[in-house]
């Protein structure tokens, strides 16, 4: 029986049995996903922590976690091309070990530009190294279910708060805020930096692809460069999508906890109910990767973009401790905020699929980098002008509106539509 008709569909239905391969990648990007995304997914538990320390304004306290967006626009890009020389092995352990040292550091600062530094540049320095090249390298193993296995990358990343946010709690409230980023620092790294080792590139396709349907390859002149892309429309509409989404998601995200803890609610009940947000948010991960293969990347983040918006408006009414159901309800908008997150990188992906899609992703991460910068430190500042989160919520609901638009100008259903290009991916 021909290779190419053998152990078709689902992620791990390349061409053969070695091609199952694609599935310890895939749980490898995963893995070190959930634990880059973990600094992102309970800084709002230390910065509440250097807040009660240090007495910092709110604005200037969320600059360093926004500086640690902010870099990835150059360290980002930068990562990816490394990616498309050296391979995620290289990249990801690098990564795992700037990112631990970044967070061990920070453990250790006494001022505000030491936490910059620690926090803000090498953790945006570890972060650029692992998240790129995590998703590249799936990209390149799956085409046809590309939504799918990206979408479980990024419920790895999701299900960071459900183990995290538990966790850096228990940690916190235990040790204090010090001792925790220690540990936590080390628990990143001693786990990120051996799982990179089983990083594998994906097979050459062979030229019995195209008798399970595969379209020919783009030939050098339509092989999508960095240079390329950023002449293209659809590049800087997904740049805004990052942007736009990320200045959203971190405005909230960020601030979730200190204005759950004004309106009198529980530190420790808050870290259950925000870790119940994360699983919601890896079931909203699987969910919209899944459904995009099938009804279209745009369609997919328009619904996640909606409930996403909802649950937003549910944070905002929350007055008191009695309104834990909006709290609840908040906590199950995760559904939304993953349906979309689980679309990143698949839209790039699809638009620009070839050998320099790590130097392209990284470049339009670096979209996400600007909103990241953008959206806590507006939280933050808005609330020391009126003393409120009410406006820095609304403007979050308007920026994920505004990266919805932003995917329908990106349209990469015109791609998916199209011939596909050869992958060894199914």
């Amino acid at each position: 029986m021909p290779r190419a008709v053998r152990a078709r569909g689902g992620l791990g239905g390349h061409v053969g049995a070695p091609h199952l391969y694609g599935r310890v990648v895939v749980g490898v990007s995963a893995t070190v996903n959930s634990l880059a995304w973990s600094v992102r997914s309970t800084f709002a538990l230390f910065y509440v922590a250097l807040l009660a320390e240090f007495g910092w304004a709110r604005g200037e306290a969320a600059i360093g976690y926004s500086l640690s967006w902010l870099l990835l626009i150059v360290f980002s890009p930068l990562a990816g091309g490394l990616y498309d020389r050296w391979g995620a092995r290289v990249m990801v352990a690098l990564g795992g070990l700037v990112l631990g040292a970044a967070l061990v550091l920070t453990g250790h600062v006494t001022s505000l530009w030491q936490y910059y530094l620690a926090f803000g540049v090498l953790g945006a320095a570890g972060i650029g190294c692992i998240q790129p090249a995590a998703a590249a390298i799936v990209s390149r193993w799956f085409a046809r279910s590309r939504g799918a296995a990206l979408g479980i990358i990024s419920a790895g990343a999701s299900a960071s708060a459900v183990i995290f946010y538990p966790l850096n709690t228990w940690l916190i409230l235990t040790f204090g805020w010090r001792a925790a980023l220690v540990v936590f620092g080390l628990i990143v790294a001693v786990i990120t930096m051996p799982l990179a080792l089983l990083y594998r590139e994906p097979p050459r396709p062979v030229p019995a692809d195209a008798a399970a349907g595969a379209a020919p390859e783009r030939t050098r002149s339509e092989t999508p460069t960095l240079a390329s892309a950023l002449r293209s429309v659809p590049f800087w509409a997904v740049f805004a999508m990052w942007c736009f989404g990320v200045i959203g998601y971190q405005i909230v995200t960020t601030h979730q906890v200190a204005h759950a803890l004004e309106r009198g609610f529980d530190p420790a009940i808050l870290g259950w109910i925000f870790g119940l947000g994360g699983a919601c948010t890896v079931a909203g991960n699987l969910a919209g990767g899944a459904l995009s293969d099938r009804w279209g990347r745009e369609s997919v983040f328009t619904i996640g973009s909606a409930i996403g918006i909802a649950g937003i408006a549910c944070l905002a009414w929350i007055d008191t401790a009695n309104d834990l159901a909006l709290l609840l309800l908040y906590a199950a908008a995760g559904v939304g905020f993953g349906m979309r997150i689980s679309l990143l990188a698949a839209i790039p992906a699809d638009l620009f699929a070839g050998p320099h899609l790590g130097v392209i992703l990284g470049a339009a991460h670096g979209g996400g980098g600007l909103g990241g910068f953008i959206g806590p430190y507006v939280g933050g500042l808005i609330f020391d002008v009126t003393g409120s989160y009410q406006i820095a919520f609304a403007t979050a609901a308007v920026a994920i509106a505004a990266s919805a638009v932003a995917t329908w100008i990106a349209a990469p259903r015109r791609v998916r539509a199209g011939p596909r290009a050869t992958s060894v991916g199914r």
